[in-house]
């Protein structure tokens, strides 16, 4: 059986400028942590308003967040392909965070879809075990990839 490519889907119905190359990142991520190629995922950019009404609907926070995950680890019956789930990214939330921070755009959005993905392939930080592990895959993950942040959101 030939490797596949991951299957992403971006939706950005707002037209947001973005970087390219999400591939190139989904790729390391899945190396990184051993994982096959024949996935499939959506990531979506969203407004504040939109990603409040996901925070509040999905975990009773009536705010914005940068990024949320939603995790399906479904097999798609037509193509075999493992579904992951769904990456939403508040585009400006993550703008004004790149800024409050200094940090570049891109390399912030960049960072919100590896911290979104390796949610979505079980990752968490909901305790220090699980934060440090998820913390150093991350910064792994990122210097793999030539991202550079001046700091890291909380």
């Amino acid at each position: 059986m030939s490797q596949m490519n991951p299957e992403v889907v971006i939706v950005n119905d707002h037209n947001f400028e973005l970087p390219t190359a999400f591939e190139v990142i989904i790729d390391t991520i899945l190396l990184s942590v051993s994982h096959h190629n024949n996935v499939s995922l959506t990531i979506s950019f969203v407004n504040i308003g939109e990603m409040e009404i996901l925070n509040n609907k999905y975990y009773g926070y009536a705010q914005s967040t940068d990024v949320l995950s939603f995790e399906a680890n479904e097999i798609d019956p037509e193509t075999g392909r493992l579904i992951l789930g769904d990456i939403v990214i508040c585009y400006p939330h993550v703008q004004n965070q790149s800024s409050y921070l200094n940090n570049n755009l891109f390399d912030e959005l960049k960072l919100m879809i590896i911290h979104g993905l390796l949610h979505l392939l079980g990752y968490d930080h909901d305790d220090e075990n699980k934060k440090s592990k998820m913390w150093h895959l991350q910064d792994k993950i990122l210097k793999m990839n030539n991202i550079q942040l001046n700091q890291l959101p909380e």
